[in-house]
């Protein structure tokens, strides 16, 4: 079939139908793989040939099938099978990289067509058509072996590189048109397109993914204190797809790098391993896969690099290394240097396995061979490798990159982490050590001030050994330290000593007490003379005589220490620390503390023999001063109270403290027995001793041979009530209150014999000491000094008593004579007045009717004159216009009305007058006291009224059924103008304080008012008069002094402070009546007067 003869392709294709679906394809698939299968089914149904494929090359040359699409199985499939590079070779490929030129071949005329067409030097295009030329007869072998005759092949391109072929092939030969040709080619560019789109977002999703890892290990890395290296090693190999893994890191912070750690001290190597792991032969110098030198060889220009190797087998310079992974399946290494600032901080190794594999050819072919001849059969074969190595793909040595970052940033934090943790252990660790140092030296210091305290406080070598040796030896936490005195011979014995449970004592023992140690005797203490010590850290070690160990095994020691104690210049004795259950280092401090505590102890034996010698001649005068100091105190005590039951109690308590004795007690004469009978009024005894306490004692002999001779002084002592002598009567009194000795001492009340002082010792006998005697004598003589002083006293108590009493009556009696003057004064006055106003008033209002009667028959007359007088004469007319004459008639009835009532109300007012001063009355009198009240508040109606600046006050009055009281009316009308008067004045402050106006926006009452009542009491027998206003009110603290004389709280010269004074002793002194007030601030005041209707005097 010639070309003319070829199978026609239907030209009226629908090229924008065909791009439309493609176009769609690529944009809704989500895969290479969808992509490529409907591609390569549209493209068959366009061009109609038996089979389309699209073909990949593979990195080394060779290509697979990866889409195909066949018409009814008419050739057969060629899908996932591999080609070798030979069957396209070089110059085809650099043509079609070089011009992308598409080949048209046709087996049956053996020409193969490329368009478009080039020229060779230039590069530029000649003709789009179509241009044939012969064919290759290798390449028609080929292609009549596959069952093909015509086949068409477009280069499809990815980032300029040639990716892979667009294939279509027919078992009959046919032509393309031009046309077509252009629609293949719009397909291979979408086609290369999507290739495009799909790359990059598969390396979009798979740099995500490596970028999910990196912040996964990184989360992980710095999100703990500890570093979790193990897990994160874990992660590490999973994201590699890896076999196992390693990492290799310092375990110690230190300044020597890794390598130097790698070729000495594996032991400060911290390794972490994860799946399999190379297997080091025993005969193999090196313990650790990093330990070989082939790392340190690749590393050593510190270019630390992620090293990918593929195939360890196959890298001459790893062959030492090799040896270690022969008994393994480990075939690839991911070498990762974890460096930081080029610090070299560990390795991080990824294993891979060998992988077993098969590739699926196209025919079978040796690999090994050039193939200089086409193959004659395109069946499948199956070529299987086994222990293939796996290549490391760039994105992974990138990936190893990044998480090489994230290890070593974290690794170094980390160590930075441990090294100032060590820093701050090492800085905790000396100022521990220093402050250890310093608190061991100030507990010794602290110790040696207590036993220089001690020393101080007490001379008693005993005591100041016993607690010395016990402080000295938990301080040092020995096992015994002692005090050794050398005797005058040079051989000693233990004077003291503490030592632990569980070790012979050396001092109050059946032990040896006399030590000798001839050393010591002959030398007259050794060393120890010239204040030298001893430091012996283990007696075996110190080379001493046999006899020396024997003594010192008998001490149980193995170590110890000695220090000299010097008394002045004399070698007195030896401070000793022992060890008893081990040989010990001895401190310097210790030394010291034990060097200074045996100063200060020649410092308190000398001290104490000192003390010994003065302590006889200073006993007599300490004993003095004791007792002056015990009678000063008991004296002190004594003045602190001047009662005598208070004193006497003080002195037989301290007295008997200071005697140790078992009774003390003050005995009191009966004033008129002539000192035959008294009684104790005061003791203090002892335990199981029976009181004397107020049991009267007679005694008839005392009056007549002993009183005379206690009053001038004498003190009787006895040591044995049996042995002194004494009557029998005596002694059967002393008896009574088990007395085996005594001290008596009189008491005096100034030449007057009062009493005895007696000391009782009622167990046993007693040999009175001097001492005790005379501060017995001295206490008695402060007793009658005390009894002189409480007599002067309550004479001065009395005569104060009355000197106030006096003072306070004649301060009453003054205040009541300046009130009663003023009153009586007041009271004349008004009188006066009233009798001078009530004359002339008297006179008027006697008259007034007359003068009305006058003027009414005058009026009537003139009445009469005007109906009878002649109307013409115009000067009487004139008169009457000029004078108002009808007024004047009309008025003057009225005027007269008005001067009466004028003349009425000033007669009451005069009445009023008269009633307030009651100066016509006896003192006594049965009085309505609702008069009184209202002649009060007539008298300060002027005050009650309105004002420009004041709104007036309201009298509410609240008036009782009383009966007629006797009361003195003149003093009881001036309580109440009192009561009232001080009433109107807090009101009327309360007005110039606007103080209402408060009250009106509190929704208080909004004018100031005074409330009047009266009532009887339930039992007839009183009557109650009740003041109150709503005014300012008054503290707690002005109402406690409100009664007082003198006390007020108005301005100066508006009252006398006499007033509330005066009233309270007229209710409650003249009218034995109560007198209360109840109140609070801003709530007003109440005033209560309870007066009896029968007055009794009191």
């Amino acid at each position: 079939m010639t070309l003319s003869q070829e199978k026609k392709i239907p030209e009226n294709i629908d090229q924008d139908n065909l791009t439309y679906r493609i176009i769609n394809c690529i944009s809704h698939a989500s895969e290479l793989t969808e992509i490529f299968t409907e591609i390569v089914k549209e493209v068959r149904f366009f061009l109609g040939t038996d089979r389309v494929m699209i073909y990949k090359f593979h990195p080394d040359g060779s290509g697979q099938v990866v889409a195909e699409s066949i018409n009814n199985n008419i050739l057969p499939s060629l899908l996932g099978l591999n080609f070798p590079a030979d069957d396209i070779p070089n110059h085809a490929r650099e043509l079609f990289i070089k011009s992308r030129v598409r080949s048209i071949v046709n087996v049956e005329t053996g020409q193969i067509g490329q368009s478009p067409v080039y020229e060779k030097e230039t590069g530029k295009i000649i003709s789009e058509d179509i241009s044939y030329r012969n064919v290759d007869s290798c390449h028609v072998e080929y292609l009549t072996a596959m069952g093909v005759k015509s086949s068409v092949t477009a280069p499809i391109f990815h980032q300029e590189q040639l990716w892979g072929l667009l294939v279509a092939h027919h078992s009959e030969t046919y032509s393309i048109s031009k046309q077509q040709l252009t629609i293949l080619q719009i397909v291979v560019d979408q086609l290369s397109l999507a290739i495009t789109q799909k790359i990059l977002l598969t390396q979009a999703r798979e740099q995500a993914e490596r970028e999910a890892i990196v912040n996964n290990i990184a989360t992980l890395l710095h999100s703990l204190k500890d570093i979790p290296l193990q897990a994160a090693l874990e992660q590490t190999v999973a994201a590699f797809q890896g076999c196992g893994g390693r990492l290799c890191i310092k375990n110690k912070v230190s300044d020597k790098g890794l390598n130097e750690f790698l070729e000495s001290e594996c032991d400060f190597i911290q390794i972490y391993t994860h799946g399999q792991q190379p297997i080091i032969p025993d005969s193999a110098q090196c313990t650790l896969m990093e330990q070989f030198s082939v790392w340190d060889e690749h590393y050593k220009y510190g270019n630390y690099k992620v090293w990918g190797i593929s195939d360890i087998h196959q890298i001459p310079g790893l062959r030492n290394l090799q040896t270690a992974f022969q008994k393994t399946k480990i075939r690839s290494i991911l070498m990762i240097p974890i460096e930081y600032h080029q610090q070299l901080l560990g390795y991080l190794s990824i294993f891979r396995e060998e992988i077993d594999t098969e590739t699926l050819w196209a025919g079978q072919f040796d690999s090994d061979e050039r193939q200089n001849y086409p193959r004659k059969s395109f069946e499948l074969w199956r070529e299987s490798k086994t222990a293939q190595a796996r290549q490391w793909k760039q994105e992974e040595l990138e990936l190893a990159e990044k998480l090489a970052k994230q290890f070593s940033t974290a690794i170094y934090q980390y160590d930075l982490h441990q090294q100032l943790q060590i820093f701050n252990h090492n800085l905790e660790s000396q100022v521990k050590q220093r402050t250890d140092a310093l608190q061991q030296a100030t507990k010794q210091r602290k110790i040696l001030f207590e036993v220089v305290s001690k020393i101080r406080a007490s001379l008693d070598l005993e005591i100041i050994f016993e607690t010395t040796t016990q402080q000295v030896c938990q301080a040092l936490q020995a096992d015994r330290v002692a005090v050794y005195r050398f005797n005058s011979d040079w051989s000693g014995e233990f004077v003291a000593e503490f030592v632990n449970e569980g070790w012979v004592k050396l001092v109050n023992s059946d032990a040896t007490k006399i030590w000798k140690d001839t050393y010591l005797e002959d030398t007259q203490g050794g060393r120890y003379r010239f204040n030298k010590s001893t430091i012996i850290n283990d007696i075996y070690e110190a080379g001493y005589a046999d006899c020396h160990i024997e003594l010192l095994e008998q001490f149980q020691a193995k170590a110890y220490a000695v220090a000299p104690i010097f008394k002045g210049e004399t070698l007195w004795g030896l401070l000793a620390v022992y060890q008893n259950s081990a040989p010990r280092q001895w401190k310097a401090l210790e030394i010291k503390l034990l060097c200074q505590t045996a100063i200060q102890f020649g410092v308190a034996i000398k001290q104490s023999e000192l003390l010994t010698q003065t302590k006889q001649q200073a006993i007599s005068l300490e004993q003095a001063s004791e007792q002056q100091r015990l009678l000063f105190n008991l004296v002190a005590k004594m003045r602190k109270s001047l009662d005598l039951n208070t004193i006497f109690q003080t002195t037989t308590k301290e007295l008997r403290r200071i005697l140790n004795t078992h009774r003390v007690g003050v005995y009191r004469f009966d004033p008129d027995s002539k000192y035959n009978y008294g009684e104790l009024i005061a003791e203090d005894i002892a335990k199981d001793i029976s009181s004397a306490l107020a049991v009267k004692i007679k005694d008839s002999c005392f009056g007549q041979n002993y009183a005379t001779k206690y009053s001038y002084g004498r003190v009787n002592v006895v040591t044995d009530i049996y042995n002194a002598g004494l009557k029998d009567c005596h002694i059967a009194i002393l008896e009574k209150f088990q007395v085996k000795a005594n001290i008596i001492a009189p008491v005096m009340k100034g030449e007057e014999l009062w009493g005895l002082l007696c000391i009782h010792q009622c167990d046993k006998s007693r040999n009175w000491k001097t001492s005790e005697i005379q501060f017995v004598t001295q206490v008695a003589i402060q007793l009658s000094v005390a009894l002189q002083q409480a007599d002067f006293l309550t004479q001065s108590r009395l005569q104060t008593e009355e000197i106030k009493t006096t003072l306070n009556n004649l301060r009453n009696t003054q205040t009541q004579l300046i009130q009663s003057e003023k009153m009586s004064s007041l009271g004349q006055l008004v009188a006066g007045i009233a009798h001078e106003i009530n004359n002339p008033v008297n006179f008027i209002y006697g008259n007034i009717n007359y003068i009305r009667q006058y003027a009414e028959d005058l009026l009537g007359i003139l009445k009469l004159y005007q109906q009878s007088y002649n109307a013409d004469n115009s000067e009487i007319s004139e008169r009457a216009k000029e004078i108002d004459l009808e007024f004047l008639v009309d008025d003057l009835p009225k005027m007269l009305s008005s001067v009466k009532m004028g003349a009425s109300r000033i007669r009451e007012i005069v009445l009023s007058l008269r009633n307030f001063s009651r100066l016509d009355e006896a003192d006594l009198k049965d009085v309505d006291i609702h008069e009184g009240i209202e002649s009060t508040l007539l008298i300060l109606q002027h005050r009650l009224k309105p004002k420009p600046d004041s709104p007036g006050i309201e009298v509410i009055k609240q008036y009782g059924n009383l009966p007629k009281i006797t009361c003195y009316v003149g003093q009881l009308n001036q309580v109440l103008m009192n009561l009232i008067s001080n009433a109107i004045d807090v009101l009327e402050e309360g007005v110039s304080n606007s103080f209402w106006e408060l009250e009106t926006e509190n929704n208080q009452s909004p004018t100031p008012k005074i409330r009047i009542s009266t009532e009887v009491s339930k039992d007839n027998n009183k009557i109650m008069i009740r003041i109150a206003d709503n005014g300012l009110g008054m503290t707690e603290e002005v109402m406690k002094r409100m009664f007082d004389p003198f006390f007020t709280t108005k301005p100066v010269g508006k009252g006398t402070g006499l007033g509330l004074s005066i009233s309270y002793q007229i209710i409650v002194d003249k009218h034995n009546g109560i007198f209360n007030c109840k109140s609070l601030p801003n709530k007003g005041t109440e005033l209560l007067i309870e007066i009896p209707v029968k007055h009794t005097n009191c």
